[in-house]
């Protein structure tokens, strides 16, 4: 037998390079018969397929369930001559694509007001390929909801869950047409609620939404926020995007369900809708940052507590007693780090809750609790 067959397939061996020189040198063992090599490759090759079992994975059941009602939007417009930056562009079509989500087995769709803006010819393609075309029942640019009917029966719906019950840090999974691709199913979580105030395009704003870090690019609008349960927890509406192409950042918004099942109701039975989103919830109160040596008399660790330097009259927090110069230390037993925090607290709540503060009051030993009702904030102040 050979030497170097008995090191193996890789042999080391030491050789002179001149004096006191050593150079290291790698062999590689003489390869198996090219056929040899073959017929064991073709062998493993051809076993079947190893079984894998999803097992318990709720998001996946979850998608089953949701992406059925979940429609691709295709529209054609044209540009009018208010539009135009040039007499060549006059008359020239303009395509659009957006998703939407199956409302009812006989085919009213829901999707956002800006998909089908300027359309003259709407098609909405399902899940399994079959496409119609749509006719507009109804839209509503403030909520930027519309809905369209395709002639079509014993359709897969949406389930709309009761959006007031969702949570911060659940499960959510937005499913659509990003970018015209097609049927796309991306995952993150709730990252807040009642999101207001986010300017949508000049002199009109998105309230009350859902924010999620699911992965929404363009295309996804009009398509379905879900919870684990395969629920339909919102219509995906809006992005914040870093860059003029309007990729995704982990800043997506949806129209929570609460408000698509009112507004669509209404759009369907009269082709109009009376509904107004909530506003910001709101206390009446102008905060600061607490200032370094103030914290210090006080005894606060650094980054604690926002101090009130104004307190609006015949608000919730004038009604509770709040003063200027008080220290907000926590709300709901949440602590607070700077002025952000507390309009985040108060934020979360929806208009008629109840919220508590500590707070520390300038001459007093003790922090207080203030309790409060939260209302929407007036629009005079918005």
């Amino acid at each position: 037998m050979s030497w170097r067959r008995v090191l193996g397939s890789l042999l080391i061996f030491v050789t002179g390079a001149g004096a006191g020189g050593f150079l290291l040198h790698a062999y590689a063992a003489r390869p198996d018969n090219p056929t040899e090599a073959q017929s064991r490759a073709l062998h493993l090759l051809e076993q079947p397929p190893i079984a894998m079992s999803i097992g318990d994975n709720r998001i996946v059941e979850a998608v089953k369930r949701i992406a059925p009602a979940v429609v691709n939007i295709d529209t054609v417009g044209k540009v009018h001559s208010e539009e135009t930056v040039s007499p060549l562009t006059y008359g020239m079509e303009v395509r659009g694509k957006g998703s939407g989500v199956i409302l009812t087995p006989d085919g009213y769709v829901v999707t956002n007001s800006h998909v089908i803006e300027g359309a003259n010819r709407i098609r909405v393609t399902l899940p399994d390929g079959a496409w119609y075309y749509a006719h507009l029942v109804g839209k509503d640019a403030r909520t930027d909801l519309a809905v369209v009917k395709i002639d079509a029966h014993n359709l897969p719906v949406a389930h709309l869950t009761d959006s007031d019950q969702v949570q911060v840090g659940e499960w959510s999974i937005a499913l659509g047409n990003p970018m015209g691709l097609g049927s796309t199913v991306t995952v993150g979580v709730v990252s807040a609620l009642n999101r207001s105030n986010l300017q949508l395009d000049e002199g009109r704003s998105l309230d009350g939404a859902i924010q999620t870090d699911a992965p929404i690019n363009r295309g996804n609008s009009g398509g379905a926020l879900a919870n684990i349960n395969g629920q339909l927890i919102g219509i995906n509406t809006a992005i914040l995007s870093a860059g003029p192409n309007g990729g995704s950042i982990g800043l997506g918004f949806a129209l929570p369900a609460n408000v698509v099942r009112r507004v669509a109701r209404e759009l369907i039975a009269t082709g109009k809708t009376t509904f107004h989103a909530p506003r910001q919830a709101w206390i009446g109160v102008a905060l600061d940052p607490v200032p370094v040596e103030r914290g210090q008399e006080l005894g606060l660790p650094p980054d604690t507590g926002a101090v009130v330097n104004k307190v609006l009259p015949e608000t919730p927090a004038a009604s509770a007693g709040l003063q200027e110069g008080d220290v907000v230390l926590s709300v709901d037993g949440k602590p607070i780090g700077d002025v952000r925090d507390v309009r985040e607290a108060i934020t979360n709540h929806r208009n008629g809750e109840t919220a508590t503060l500590r707070v520390l009051r300038p001459g007093e030993a003790h922090p207080r609790e203030i309790r409060l009702k939260v209302q929407e904030r007036p629009d005079l102040l918005k």
